[in-house]
């Protein structure tokens, strides 16, 4: 299992031509980023094929094309016992590239200023309806997400972790600039649930910005006010349905 360190961590992950199923270590938070930055009109979109996904999770084979208002991809475990759940291990966040260079246009301190502030802003919402733990046990959920633009084909995928201290100054007004805007549209974000004890998965999905989705937000201090909308609504309906509505 990765741990939270004290500084930024990249690994670097060489790509097989076919790659074994992966043990899921990090864990993902369910209904995932970029409708945010997207807007929400869902339209129902091709399956890529399974080498342009990213790696991050351990089986895309399970997922299905959502339906409209859902993540475009999805699989929820139709054995889950939600309504068991009050606590939740929220792994840190990561970004998936293909090797280290390929995002050398955009400054590493606004990519590691991205992950923060993304986590910061899940992490705080989580923490108004669950119980944050730090170790598995009963009644808890395993929640893991990653910001990806990597492929399973790519000979080598870098990921990088950011830490607290790498958000800034929250609420900043400086400006988003261009190379992470562009980044920010292309992107996906892939995420999981399991339980935290038994590692049974009980849902995972892939979102990503959506054809038609409003213009490239101008600053920090609006990125910041999507994350924080985008954070209620998810964890508003991990909330309601543990909560059995």
């Amino acid at each position: 299992m990765r741990q939270g360190t004290s500084r930024p961590v990249r690994i670097a992950i060489p790509m097989p031509a076919e790659r074994p199923r992966r043990r899921a270590v990090l864990l993902t938070a369910l209904a995932i980023l970029l409708p945010l930055l997207a807007g929400s009109g869902c339209a129902r979109v091709a399956r890529p094929a399974p080498r342009d996904w990213s790696g991050f999770l351990d089986d895309y084979s399970r997922l299905d094309l959502g339906e409209p208002g859902e993540l475009p991809y999805v699989y929820r475990n139709p054995k889950a016992r939600w309504t068991e759940y009050d606590q939740v291990l929220f792994e840190p966040v990561t970004l998936w590239r293909s090797g280290r260079d390929s995002l050398t246009p955009i400054p590493e301190d606004d990519l590691l200023r991205l992950v923060s502030r993304f986590e910061g802003a899940v992490r705080t919402r989580l923490g108004a309806g669950f119980r944050l733990v730090t170790t598995p046990g009963p009644r808890t959920l395993r929640l893991r997400l990653a910001i990806t633009d990597a492929r399973a084909s790519d000979p080598v995928v870098d990921v990088l972790t950011a830490t607290p201290e790498d958000a800034g100054s929250a609420g900043g007004t400086g400006p988003v600039g261009p190379e992470l805007g562009a980044f920010i549209e292309a992107a996906g974000i892939e995420g999981e649930i399991r339980d935290a004890m038994s590692g049974e998965l009980l849902a995972q999905g892939i979102d990503h910005r959506r054809a038609g989705a409003p213009p490239r937000l101008p600053t920090w201090e609006a990125l910041d006010r999507a994350l924080a909308f985008w954070a209620d609504r998810v964890c508003g309906r991990l909330e309601a349905r543990t909560r059995g509505r």
